[in-house]
C-alpha cells in the first residue's frame, strides 16, 4: 500500500526536531504539541505500519 502525505507551507516551520535533535526547515507540530521533522514522522509511520509487533 502506498500512502502520500502532502504538507502545506503553513504546516511547516524551521527549528530543531525534538525527536532527533536535527535542525530542519520541515518541522510540524504533533498532536501533543511536539516539534518534529517530517523525516522522523515518516520513519515512525513506516515503523507503525510495517514493523510494530514483530
Amino acid at each position: 500500500m502506498i500512502t502520500e502525505t502532502i504538507y502545506n507551507s503553513y504546516d511547516l516551520h524551521s527549528g530543531e526536531c525534538e525527536w532527533c535533535g536535527g535542525k530542519s526547515d520541515e518541522l510540524i507540530f504533533t498532536e501533543d504539541g511536539q516539534e518534529v521533522c517530517v523525516d522522523c514522522i515518516e520513519e515512525m509511520e513506516f515503523y507503525e505500519g510495517t514493523m510494530k509487533g514483530i
